[in-house]
């Protein structure tokens, strides 16, 4: 009798902490590549992004980025700021000085 309240006093927290398994409705979180009509993807395109170096960082700035590489979206990287290291061909990088000036833009 001890051993069996002993057993179940230490198996009830461990249920506590436990989680249930997810059902299957749960929807699955993906950022899939957008496909263009062609059947290709949306690739950002680096050759017209020269023209932002030195500029100011505006969100209207970022925008008229994205629209003319045709990147998906965009990430501001701020001195010191950290961020993955993972390539994404759809994504446009923008790292900006202390004065939110564009030092260097590209697509990743």
């Amino acid at each position: 009798m001890r051993i069996s309240l002993l057993l179940l006093a230490c198996a009830l927290p461990l249920t506590a902490c436990s989680t249930p398994p997810k059902s299957s409705t749960d929807p699955a979180v993906v950022d899939p590549v957008p496909h263009v009509a062609d059947g290709g993807t949306m690739k950002c395109n680096p050759d017209v992004l020269e023209q932002f170096n030195g500029q100011k960082a505006t969100e209207a700035l970022v925008k008229k980025a994205v629209a003319a590489s045709g990147a998906k979206n965009a990430r501001v990287v701020k001195p010191g700021m950290a961020v993955t290291m993972d390539f994404r061909e759809d994504r446009l990088t923008i790292n900006v000085d202390a004065d939110n000036k564009i030092e260097r833009i590209g697509c990743n």
